[in-house]
């Protein structure tokens, strides 16, 4: 068999040499004009011979392309996987590297091959296709099925060369050190050879400072950040010596380039670098159903393992649901038969971790009706060294606001700078910007103005949680977007009037599991297509863009509900 193999081989290479010097007559585009000479003076050919030409060139190429695609598809319907097949679709690639099913045959002709031929003949075959997916590479750097190629041939033989492959991705990053295929390959090859990583760190700031603008060098900047500096004491998720590091570098690179959005991005993900604890915000329990919201979305088996409803010193037994349907969500429903009535004791139990548990009790508002709370913040918790940069980092944007007081990327750093110092005091300068980046970045106003209601609703929150109550009113902020909702799906009675609300918040509001009374009047609905089922008693959506038509669909749904239009 190996044998065989080895004269096919050798038999169908002097075929391909053929086939290659045919193809290359026909597809080999000339460098110059073609001229003629006529009483002795050149005479260029005129835009529409050329255009002939061109049309020409193009057909023939195009012949040649379908007489090799039909020879390669006859010898893969017959199921023919050698050697001639592997140098015909290898001469089809060269041309256009980003046929995956010729990169598919090839795969499957190599497996063959390998199983039958001795290693070192095999290792030969290895080493042309990684010489044909770097020509490939050439023509075009960022061939996905190139570079899946080549991933493929590394995992598969059993001598492969890392080394030689970080230097290959050192070579492509000096040609084009933004090409995010070249950073993805490098990944791949630094999860296979481990080398130094404070000499990748090393790396990714040598080609930062070499241009800044290079999301890939950032991105895989963030992700050795936190292996290589991780905060084991402080809880964070990085030391504050190289937290402070990193944001003077982001800084200096904004400066240089404040319309570059490479470096606000980074940034931004460094300002939201801090430990997020999980916790349960709220826990509602009624003779129906319970429904646990908590401030982060956790799996099912997160719920499982680490929450406990306790009602009179016995667990309650029942099956968990997601209340969006998805496999991580922020609100979870516990379906029980458990008879609720007046003055239980009622508590839960949250496992933080092997010795920690954290217990809510719950009080009943109204007759068999509980309902528990914790206390919320959503300010993020830097450290006094981290604290004091933010500050004169603020600063140096305030400062830099003074010299071009319309660029939007400073002024929403800022936003997000106060923010981060404190929320709460900055409140209305925070809001203050946005509306003023609404009115100059109109191509992003909606972005801006979901930002604006998350803070709104974030700052009005921890108020309303103050005061013990089954009602929750939003004030006139105008908001576009409900985020946080969870928090209110203890309330019966919901006020959202006078908002700028669009029918694509209407499939969340099914957070609000216990709402009996909601008020939407005066929004923007111009549909109620995905309104959930909830089991309200009154629903008014009067002065909204509405058609009769819609109310009567709900009306149908919604069979036992009040609804005012």
């Amino acid at each position: 068999m190996t044998t065989k193999i080895l004269k096919d081989w050798e038999s169908s290479r002097i075929a391909s040499e053929k086939f290659s010097t045919y193809t290359t007559a026909f597809v080999t585009l000339r460098s110059s004009f073609a001229v003629k000479r006529h009483h002795g003076r050149l005479k260029v050919r005129t835009s529409e011979e050329e255009k002939v030409k061109k049309e020409k060139e193009r057909q023939e190429k195009l012949k040649v392309f379908k007489h090799a695609m039909h020879v390669i598809q006859n010898k893969r319907k017959k199921c023919e996987l050698d050697t001639e097949q592997l140098d015909v679709t290898g001469q089809v690639l060269t041309k256009n590297p980003d046929i995956y099913t010729l990169w598919n045959i090839r795969r499957e002709i190599l497996n063959v091959f390998r199983h039958n031929l001795p290693v070192m003949e095999m290792t030969k075959m290895y080493d042309a296709e990684l010489s044909l997916t770097e020509y490939c590479l050439k023509i075009n750097p960022k061939s996905y099925c190139a570079w899946h190629q080549r991933e493929w041939v590394l995992m598969t033989r059993s001598d492969p060369d890392w080394q030689k492959e970080l230097a290959l991705c050192n070579t492509y990053l000096k040609l084009d050190e933004r090409n995010f295929h070249t950073w993805d390959y490098r990944r791949f090859v630094v999860s296979q050879c481990k080398p130094d990583l404070q000499e990748e760190f090393n790396y990714t700031t040598e080609k930062l400072h070499d241009n800044f603008s290079n999301y890939s060098a950032w991105h895989y900047r963030s992700k050795m950040l936190l292996q290589l500096f991780p905060d084991k004491e402080g809880g964070r998720p990085i030391q504050d010596s190289h937290y402070k590091r990193e944001l003077k570098m982001v800084l200096s690179a904004a400066f240089t380039d404040p319309d570059d959005t490479s470096a606000w991005f980074y940034q931004r993900w460094l300002l939201g670098a801090v430990k997020n604890i999980t916790q349960i915000v709220v826990c509602t329990v009624t003779s129906s159903k319970v429904s646990i919201a908590i401030n982060n979305s956790v799996s099912i088996s997160y719920i499982k393992e680490k929450i406990k409803l306790i009602i009179n010193n016995c667990e309650v037994i029942g099956e968990w649901k997601s209340c969006l349907g998805n496999e991580y969500d922020d609100l979870w429903v516990l379906n029980h038969d458990q008879s609720i009535t007046n003055h239980l004791d009622i508590k839960v139990e949250h496992i933080l971790g092997d010795t920690e548990i954290k217990v809510m009790s719950l009080s009943e508002l109204k007759p068999g009706f509980y309902v528990g709370r914790n206390k919320i913040s959503f300010q993020n918790n830097y450290s006094s060294t981290v604290l004091d940069e933010l500050k004169e980092q603020l600063d140096a944007c305030r400062q830099l606001l003074e010299l071009e007081p319309d660029n939007k990327w400073t002024l929403l750093t800022t936003a997000f700078f106060l923010h981060c110092v404190d929320a709460k005091a900055y409140h209305k300068e925070i809001i203050d910007i946005i509306s003023t980046l609404i009115n100059i970045d109109e191509q992003r106003a909606g972005y801006y103005n979901d930002l604006k209601s998350k803070w709104c609703i974030e700052d009005n929150i921890q108020e309303n949680y103050a005061n013990l109550t089954l009602d929750y009113k939003v004030e006139s902020k105008k908001l576009s977007s409900l985020p946080h909702l969870q928090y209110y799906s203890f309330c019966e009675a919901v006020d959202l009037s006078n908002q700028n609300l669009t029918s694509r918040v209407l499939p969340g509001l099914i957070k609000l599991q216990h709402c009996k009374k909601l008020n939407m009047s005066n929004n923007k609905l111009t549909s109620l297509q995905g309104f959930p089922y909830l089991t309200l008693e009154e629903l008014d959506i009067t002065d909204n863009p509405l058609i009769e038509n819609h109310v009567e669909q709900l009306r149908k749904k919604l069979e036992n509900t009040k609804i005012i239009f």
